[in-house]
This record gives C-alpha cells, sequence and structure tokens, in this order.
C-alpha cells in the first residue's frame, strides 16, 4: 500500500511542470490583453478630451450669439425710445407758445459796488466815507455771431452815467473781432479796468495826469486781431477810432476823431512763469480849435509767476507802464514822461499784498512838474464775490507840499459777473 501511494506522488511532481506552461502562458496572454486595453482607453481619452474641447467651444459660441441678440434688441429699443422722443419733442414744439422760451433770452445782470473812506492830508481833500460807484453790467449773447455789454455806472452823487455799451462781431475772417459803440481804449493795460477792478485803490498818477482823473475813452470803431506767432507765442493787435476824447491830452468834441493802437506780446518762460509785453500808441488833436496834436506812447512789461498746483496759494505778478507825451502848444512842444511799477505777492487762499511806485511829469504844465507816489497796500478776499483793502499812499510834489493818504475800499459784487478780467 506505501508503494502505491509513493508512486502517486511521485507522478505528481513530474506532472507539475506540465501544468504550470498553461498557466505562464495564460497569464502572458492576460498582460498582452491589458496592455491593448491600456492603449484603447488613452486614445479614447483623448478622443474624449477633444470632444470636451468642441463642446467649450460650442457654448461659448452660444454665449457670445446669445449676448449679441441681446444688444441687438437693446439698440432696437434705444432707437425707438429716441424716436419717439423726437417725434414727442416735435409735437411740444409744435403746440408750445414762444413765451416758454424767453427766459433764456434774457441776458446776464450784475452789479458791483465799490465803498470806501480815506483819510487825506492834501489842502482840500475830503476825509469821508463815500460810494464810490455802483455799476451794473449787462451782457449777452445777441446771436452765434454777436455780442453785448452795458457797463452803467452811478457815482456817489446818483448820476447816472453810460460807462460802456458795445456790440461785438467775433470769429470774423483774419481771426478778427470788431467792436463798435461806447468803449475804454486799449491804450496800455490799466487804462482798459473799470475802477472796481484795479489792482490798487487809484489809478496810477501818470494815468491821472494825462487822461484827467479818468480812463481814455470814446465811442467808435474797435478792431482786434490775433497774428502768427511770429514775434511770440501769442500777438494781438488793436486798432481803434473813436471821437470824444478825455478832454486833457485829447480834446473832447465828438467830431474830434482819434487813433490808438495796441500791440500785445506773450511768452511762456516756464511752466510756472510768462513773460507779457506790449506797445502803445495815441494821437489826435488837443485843442477845439483842431489845430494842435498830441502824440502819446507807452511801453508795458508784466511778468506773473503761478506755480502749478498751488496757484490758489501762492502768485507774484511784476508789473509795469512807461508813457510819453507829446503835446503840441502855442509856445512850443511839451514833452513828458511817466511811469509807474508795482509788484503783487500773494500769501495765501485769501491774502495779497503790493507795493507801488510811480512817477509823472505833468502834461500840461508850460514848467516841469514832477509827481513821485508810493502805496503800499493789503487785500483781503473774503470771497470770489467780496474783497476789502488797505491802502497808504504818500505823494512827493515839486510845486507843493507832500501828501499823505489812507485808504479803506470794500468791492462787491452780485450776479454772475463778479469782477471783469482784462
Amino acid at each position: 500500500m506505501r508503494k502505491i501511494i509513493f508512486v502517486c506522488l511521485f507522478a505528481l511532481i513530474l506532472a507539475a511542470p506540465l501544468w504550470a506552461e498553461p498557466n505562464s502562458a495564460r497569464l502572458d496572454e492576460q498582460i498582452v490583453n491589458l496592455q491593448r486595453q491600456i492603449e484603447l482607453l488613452k486614445e479614447n481619452q483623448k478622443l474624449v478630451n477633444d470632444l470636451q474641447k468642441q463642446v467649450e467651444e460650442l457654448v461659448a459660441e452660444k454665449k457670445e450669439r446669445q449676448q449679441q441678440t441681446e444688444l441687438q434688441k437693446l439698440l432696437q429699443e434705444a432707437q425707438q425710445l429716441g424716436s419717439q422722443k423726437n417725434e414727442s419733442a416735435t409735437v411740444a414744439r409744435k403746440f408750445l407758445g414762444g413765451e416758454r422760451q424767453q427766459p433764456q433770452l434774457n441776458p446776464e445782470i450784475s452789479m458791483t459796488g465799490n465803498f470806501y473812506g480815506t483819510l487825506n492830508s492834501e489842502a482840500g481833500a475830503r476825509n469821508h466815507f463815500a460810494l464810490r460807484e455802483a455799476e451794473f453790467h449787462i451782457i449777452s449773447p445777441l446771436d452765434p455771431f454777436t455780442r453785448g455789454k452795458f457797463f452803467l455806472g452811478v457815482p456817489g452823487d446818483g448820476a447816472l452815467e453810460v460807462g460802456e455799451a458795445y456790440m461785438e462781431w467775433l470769429n470774423l475772417p483774419l481771426k478778427a473781432n470788431l467792436k463798435i459803440g461806447k468803449f475804454h481804449n486799449q491804450f496800455g493795460i490799466l487804462n482798459r479796468w473799470h475802477e472796481h477792478g484795479l489792482p490798487q485803490f487809484d489809478r496810477p498818477r501818470v494815468l491821472d495826469n494825462l487822461f484827467g482823473g479818468d480812463a481814455l475813452a470814446g465811442m467808435g470803431l474797435a478792431a482786434n486781431f490775433l497774428l502768427p506767432s511770429i514775434l511770440a507765442q501769442v500777438n494781438e493787435l488793436d486798432i481803434e477810432l473813436t471821437t470824444g476824447g478825455d478832454g486833457t491830452s485829447f480834446d473832447a468834441s465828438i467830431d474830434n476823431p482819434i487813433l490808438v493802437a495796441h500791440l500785445k506780446n506773450y511768452y511762456d518762460i516756464s511752466r510756472n512763469a510768462y513773460i507779457e509785453w506790449g506797445l502803445s500808441g495815441a494821437y489826435g488833436k488837443n485843442d477845439a480849435a483842431k489845430n494842435y496834436y498830441t502824440t502819446l506812447g507807452a511801453v508795458d512789461l508784466t511778468y506773473r509767476w503761478v506755480p502749478i498746483g498751488r496757484e490758489h496759494y501762492r502768485t507774484v505778478e511784476f508789473r509795469n507802464e512807461f508813457f510819453y507825451s507829446r503835446r503840441q502848444t502855442e509856445a512850443g512842444d511839451l514833452n513828458r514822461k511817466g511811469f509807474y511799477s508795482y509788484v503783487t505777492n500773494r500769501l495765501g487762499y485769501r491774502s495779497w499784498v503790493g507795493f507801488r511806485v510811480g512817477y509823472s511829469e505833468l502834461p500840461l504844465s508850460l514848467e516841469k512838474k514832477t509827481e513821485w507816489d508810493v502805496s503800499p497796500y493789503f487785500d483781503f478776499w473774503q470771497s470770489e464775490f467780496v474783497m476789502l483793502r488797505l491802502q497808504y499812499s504818500y505823494t512827493r510834489y515839486s510845486y507843493r507840499e507832500d501828501g499823505h493818504a489812507v485808504y479803506v475800499q470794500t468791492v462787491w459784487a452780485m450776479g454772475p459777473h463778479k469782477h471783469e478780467a482784462y
């Protein structure tokens, strides 16, 4: 029995390799199949990625088409609303009366008050408070081509005066503007300014002596030309022909023509500063008989420093004007000269301090009489509508005792005009 069992075991041992060979072949076959399946899965994954990309592109295209469709709808709705508004506006213009549009044609009306008090040591001078002038400003465009301006003044005595009243044609050929009416002549710089806009309380002595204490003004024609930039970055030329002079340098007869010209030149010297200089001339008869003539010449120079970003707190202005007068008389020609110079420094948002010096030879005196004046002053701007000023003036005369004066002034403005800028 034991022999039989031993023989069987030996036979099994010999047959084991034969059983293992088929099992190993099957494993290799299974491995190959798995590798093929993996390759197929990889190919399928690539196909899936491509399909996913195509789906995303289709979805994006669909969204873009939807947005375009919505935008077109919005545009169509806007066009429909615009056409409806136009139709309604057309209907409104058809049935509304012109009276409803009348306020748009009203001019800009403003008023400027100029009040002062003075202490003056000169003989005959008054120490008092006074309303220097109440001035009404009426400005309006007349049509796209013209503009009208009226300046009506009421001095302290209450007599209404027409300071200026003129009409302007704007933007004419040759870069020109044309003005007709009554106006201050463009002689120098300060002659054009109204009293409420002067940089000091009074005009410099040389201007007072040349024009009798007022500005050179008249009625006539004026043309302003913007010249090519030859001598400077900006060149302007004013030519004026007026009648009715100042009564001092020129006869005030209404039939006495006076020719005035002014050339202005502007330079930017840096980002914060500029220079402006000009030449002025005036020519006309000085007597009622119209036998003698007066020739005036002037040179002005202005330097202004305005730092960018701090223009509301710091500004320095240095201005100068030199005048020459040649007056024909029976006794011969009277050649007189004068000048003024002032510097103003802005201390902050509201405060200014300045100093003016001037010299004048009396243009009507046969003898050479002279006047020197110095004036320190302080300005306080409570707002752009209210200004207060304190000024001291000392005048040295060659023909009488010296004079001292203290001025307290306030200027206020109501309406859109504020203070005229020249």
